[in-house]
């Protein structure tokens, strides 16, 4: 059994207070229907946050996130769809690092195999008279980008919170603004998400699935 989501994380200057259900509805980027039925949790000048039937929204004054909320509809088109909606509409708002998220939580057969990844990526004979019962919690491994962008690629490991016993695994295929690149508001980053949305997720499923079938 396994749980996947998607989400992008842009990083920039934002106005929190815009970002309203009623305002994607008004720009035909979400139906009035769901703009009525979204569960608002605040909506400031300093952090709006709103959750939608398939996705969440959290918007601060240096941070945009938004990702898929249900395995039953899950579409990583809807939120790279909404994105490129929203910033096409604020064009000039400044982001400088983007990140394309993608998250897996899978179920595994028996808690001496969820022991046995935890051991395999972390020995325990290292931690030998230094803790007791050492378990591990979190792993990260960071590689560089594979393209001519700047940026990362982080992939980090830890005890899922959705399946006991389960694995959480996530890939940050994270992107930097180029230095060189002139051209002003969202216009950079928004190509990178419109014409390498769907490469950054089947890297990020083969890194995961890749690195399971090595460590299950």
């Amino acid at each position: 059994m396994k749980y996947e989501h998607v989400g992008v994380v842009f990083l920039g200057s934002f106005n929190p207070q815009i970002f309203q259900p009623a305002w994607l509805a008004a720009e035909k980027l979400i139906r009035k229907e769901e703009a009525d039925a979204a569960k608002v949790q605040v909506i400031h000048p300093e952090v709006t946050a709103f959750s939608l039937e398939w996705a969440t929204l959290q918007v601060t004054h240096e941070r945009f996130k938004l990702e898929t909320t249900t395995e039953q509809r899950f579409s990583p088109e809807l939120i790279r769809d909404l994105t490129l909606g929203i910033f096409r509409l604020l064009s000039h708002t400044p982001i400088k690092q983007i990140g394309l998220n993608r998250v897996f939580h899978f179920q595994v057969e028996s808690e001496d195999v969820w022991h046995a990844i935890g051991h395999r990526l972390v020995p325990k004979k290292d931690w030998d008279g230094i803790l007791e019962r050492p378990g591990t919690r979190i792993v990260a491994v960071q590689g560089v980008r594979p393209d001519r962008y700047q940026g990362r690629i982080l992939v980090q490991l830890e005890p899922s919170v959705k399946f006991h016993p389960g694995v959480f695994a996530m890939v940050n295929d994270h992107f930097e603004k180029e230095e060189s690149d002139s051209r002003e508001g969202a216009a950079a980053m928004l190509e990178i998400v419109e014409q390498h949305w769907q490469e950054s997720l089947e890297r990020a499923h083969k890194i995961v699935y890749t690195l399971m079938s090595r460590i299950v």
